[in-house]
């Protein structure tokens, strides 16, 4: 079956929490939060295998090869953080299937390649069987064509597979880089992350000058779309290059994404004036709110629906979200700069139910609408600053526009909260 999930992820070890010091850790802190958040999703995608290509693998045979097991291990001792390391099985079955030949990885264990990405598996929890993929010795053509194939069959596995693509963009942006600088290595990275957004994954396949980047971003992301067979529902998440080397975070496929992924790639087309691509999914449209909040942690924008106005629930929260992103009478429009330090957070109402025993609702659990004829007021539960049903109802009040001594119908509900990593 096709991968439950594909996604790019950079190997730079310096954004591995504890491996940089807390100053240089911030100057890449978007990627560190994005690393975090796509190991979050291939642990919650539950997969079968992760398999993963490195480009720092041995490249031995003419041919992608496999890294011989039991165990995969290693770590970024020689980056001065020994602390940080992966001991994983091997999925022997992705080489006998696929009849690829065994790598053996030197002797102080994996390369930085693998282990930068499952270091953030690791944190988020994986510990199931695992496969690394190492580049075959072949032309930039050749390669192409192997990885479609491959992927082909990647896709043709039993069971539940999660495919990530390790991969740096140029390493030449600035004096001083590691491959020295080129005046023209930022237009690579530019013409692969538009052709990202774009879901155009054969541009992205061609971004040019590819030969003056010096990256290793795409021979890996090949195989991981090969495998995933199209784009869905993907977005960068990230892209940075403090130090002169490009990482881009990004989700190349994902049949079932968090509802916070789908209100987040619906704003982002809208604010890069892109085509609304919204897809139907994700069960029966219900009442949903989303919040936005900057990187200070206010908040941004907030709009909901009590009841849907679309057909499906991530057509539903596709709409919502750009509505709190440009709608909220309360903020100016979010701007595009806004995004890479945005949080979204998606709730999903239950049915409301009339309350006639005001004890019998947790502000904590509970959220409330409040009505006195045509005016209404609503509150989200678990708000910070707000511990008491008394206090919800000041603001339901407030905000509908009704008098503190007006009778009012009191009608609560519950929500299935969603908050981006």
């Amino acid at each position: 079956m096709p991968c439950v999930l594909s996604v790019l992820m950079c190997h730079a070890p310096i954004v591995v929490p504890g491996v940089a010091a807390p100053a240089e850790a911030r100057r890449c802190g978007r990627t560190t939060r994005a690393m975090a958040e796509l190991a979050a999703r291939v642990t919650a995608a539950t997969p079968d295998r992760v398999v993963v290509v490195s480009p720092h693998a041995p490249r031995r045979v003419p041919d992608f090869a496999a890294l011989a097991g039991p165990r995969h291990r290693g770590s970024l001792a020689a980056f001065g953080a020994p602390h940080v390391a992966v001991d994983l099985p091997d999925d022997v079955d992705v080489r006998l299937q696929l009849g690829l030949a065994v790598a053996r990885p030197p002797d102080d264990g994996l390369d930085h390649g693998a282990v930068v990405p499952l270091a953030f598996l690791w944190d988020a929890g994986w510990r199931g069987p695992t496969a690394i993929l190492a580049h075959p010795r072949l032309s930039s053509a050749a390669t192409a064509r192997r990885a479609r194939e491959l992927g082909a069959a990647l896709a043709g596995l039993p069971g539940r597979t999660a495919m990530v693509a390790s991969g740096d963009m140029s390493h030449r942006l600035i004096p001083g880089a590691p491959a020295g600088f080129h005046a023209d290595a930022r237009r690579f990275d530019q013409a692969f992350v538009d052709a990202l957004r774009a879901d155009d994954w054969a541009a992205a396949a061609g971004a040019q000058p590819r030969d003056v980047a010096a990256e290793d971003v795409v021979d890996s992301s090949l195989l991981a779309m090969a495998a995933a067979g199209e784009p869905q529902h993907a977005e960068v998440l990230s892209y940075e290059g403090p130090w002169g080397v490009g990482y881009t975070e990004a989700v190349l496929a994902d049949p079932s994404p968090p509802l916070y992924a789908v209100a987040r790639r619906s704003i982002d087309r809208l604010l890069r004036g892109a085509l609304r691509d919204d897809r139907p999914g994700g069960g029966p449209a219900r009442g949903v709110f989303v919040s936005l909040h900057d990187g200070g942690g206010a908040l941004r924008g907030c709009i909901g629906h009590m009841a849907p106005t679309r057909d499906s629930l991530w057509e539903e929260v596709a709409e919502v979200a750009r509505q709190a992103a440009t709608r909220d009478p309360r903020f100016p429009s979010l701007r595009v700069e806004e995004l890479a330090d945005l949080t979204v957070e998606v709730d999903v109402l239950s049915p409301t139910r009339p309350v006639d025993d005001l004890s019998t609702l947790d502000p904590r659990k509970h959220g409330v609408e409040v009505r006195a004829g045509s005016r209404r007021g609503v509150l989200l539960p678990d708000l910070p600053g707000v511990d008491s049903v008394s206090r919800q109802l000041e603001i339901c009040r407030q905000k509908g526009g009704i008098g503190h001594d007006e009778p009012v119908q009191v009608h609560a509900f519950t929500v299935d909260r969603q908050v981006q990593p």
